[in-house]
């Protein structure tokens, strides 16, 4: 069990991931209305060093070279983690150790900082969020500090797309009769081709979101808006790849650990621990009854989330 690490998680875009999460629990810039971690208890826009930046490094280092099975070390987890004023020296620690590609997965709202941007250099991809073009929009999906405003963070992003040698993977997410409409995607197209990243990735609401009203578009609508933008963008399919075996006989802190930033399906538990079904269900259906975790229905489909 980690104190700042989580997973393998197998995320859709990453492959497998090892999270790390350097923010402690919903401190962000944002208050999304379909985060599924939950609502932003704690919105900031002050960077902070909130914890040792030498035990994350320790931590990081150790599990990786644990794990067999990692494509890439993920800076992500339960806030916005460019709030945290260690990140570019934990990277460029990290690097001098392992070789395992880095990745940061970002809502953007801090980039047009030069401090961040600097950070965020050494970096092998940066994933960047842009939900809206325009301010209403943007306001009405992001839920915003006060300070941030839509043209601030596609400055920003411009910054660092002009200095940043790495990839940029700039995801979308796209909600049902709020950011899907034709003006809305028009106004879209035209920020990516300005700021100009290596590949746009389209996602929509597919675990439960803290807003219940929020609801994802169908697979052919994605499909469609994604020949609109062209060859650079992709839609985020269902995760496939397949786990080597883990011999480990208790796996369950390490779900738990995943259940604090995620929901997950018994499909997306069976792939991380590589069990079978019988044996993942009757583990989640005794860390139930313990009162560790619960089931939430979404879309037909059932999801595991911490029970805080």
């Amino acid at each position: 069990m980690g104190k700042f690490t989580f997973g393998p998680v197998p995320s859709r875009r990453l492959g497998f991931s090892l999270g790390v999460d350097i923010i402690p629990r919903k401190i962000c810039t944002f208050d999304c209305i379909y985060c599924q971690i939950g609502k932003t208890t704690n919105q900031e826009i002050k960077r902070k060093s909130f914890f040792n930046a030498n035990e994350i490094v320790k931590e990081i280092i150790t599990k990786a070279k644990q794990l067999s099975h990692i494509d890439h070390i993920t800076f992500s987890g339960s806030g916005e983690p460019t709030l945290n004023s260690d990140i570019g020296s934990m990277i460029g620690e990290i690097k001098k150790s392992i070789d395992i590609p880095i990745a940061v997965i970002t809502n953007g709202s801090l980039l047009n900082d030069e401090e961040i941007r600097n950070d965020l250099c050494l970096a092998d991809v940066v994933l960047p969020s842009l939900d809206a073009a325009s301010e209403d929009i943007f306001r009405y999906i992001n839920r915003p500090h006060s300070l941030i405003e839509i043209n601030t963070i596609i400055e920003g992003m411009k910054k660092f797309r002009d200095t940043y040698k790495g990839n940029i993977w700039l995801e979308i997410m796209l909600i049902k009769n709020v950011n899907d409409n034709p003006e809305e995607l028009e106004r879209l197209k035209k920020v990516v081709k300005y700021i100009g990243v290596e590949k746009v990735q389209l996602n929509t609401v597919i675990r439960p979101p803290v807003d219940r009203t929020t609801d994802g578009i169908s697979s052919a609508e994605l499909d469609q808006i994604s020949k609109f933008f062209g060859h650079e963008c992709e839609v985020i399919y269902n995760f496939e790849k397949e786990i080597k075996k883990n011999e480990e006989e208790d796996w369950s802190e390490m779900v738990l650990d995943i259940l604090k930033r995620r929901s997950l399906t018994v499909n997306d538990i069976m792939k991380i621990t590589g069990k079978p079904e019988n044996r993942v269900k009757n583990s989640l259906n005794i860390m139930e009854a313990e009162g560790k975790i619960k089931q939430f229905i979404f879309e037909d489909n059932i999801f595991y989330i911490i029970n805080y």
